[in-house]
């Protein structure tokens, strides 16, 4: 391994602890290509997901003081995860596959945008800075936000899920979800 590749690898772990220490909410996600730092929002747990490693869903439990808690469906979740890419991946044609592809499975289904500004995603060394907030509302009833960021090897996405009539109920949480959002490249083989 050479030095530089040292460095790094102390610099992630240095900063890994730094984070857990720092905020006991702290995640990160590491792909082949890609490192993302993101902080669990309030009043929401770390949940079970066999396809995805970072997967949250509301906290319900009895302990929730909370004066504004609903009954919330098992339906209601988000995630955040990352596509690592040979190339640089284009996020215009990432999302029109993505869109035609719901929509061969869902022809009913409302696509629409989003406009929020995200200060938090900007160009440097991995991001482009280009990111797209689209909402997906399905005949039945449910509706999905999805934040997507296009980067140097990854398209990162993050996205709630849950009954249209919860969204705004958990809106907040999704903003504070990608506004915690941070994104690394990284490498875990010499490939």
């Amino acid at each position: 391994m050479t030095r530089i590749k040292m460095k790094k690898l102390l610099l992630a772990i240095l900063t890994i602890l730094f984070v857990q220490q720092t905020f006991g909410q702290s995640k990160m996600i590491v792909g082949e290509k890609h490192t993302i730092f993101v902080e669990i929002p309030h009043n929401w747990i770390q949940a079970e997901n066999e396809q995805l490693p970072f997967f949250i869903k509301p906290d319900n439990s009895t302990n929730n003081k909370n004066t504004d808690v609903m009954y919330v469906s098992p339906n209601s979740y988000m995630y955040v995860y990352g596509i690592d890419y040979k190339g640089k991946p284009d996020m215009t044609a990432w999302i029109k596959a993505e869109n035609d592809y719901l929509l061969s499975e869902h022809p009913d289904l409302v696509i629409d945008t989003l406009n929020l500004t995200l200060d938090n995603i900007v160009p440097d060394d991995y991001s482009t800075g280009k990111y797209k907030i689209l909402t997906y509302e399905y005949i039945t009833g449910r509706q999905e936000v999805m934040l997507v960021v296009e980067c140097e090897f990854t398209i990162v996405t993050a996205v709630l899920s849950t009954e249209k009539s919860n969204t705004h109920h958990f809106l907040p949480s999704f903003i504070e979800l990608y506004k915690s959002i941070k994104i690394m490249g990284s490498t875990l083989n010499d490939d």
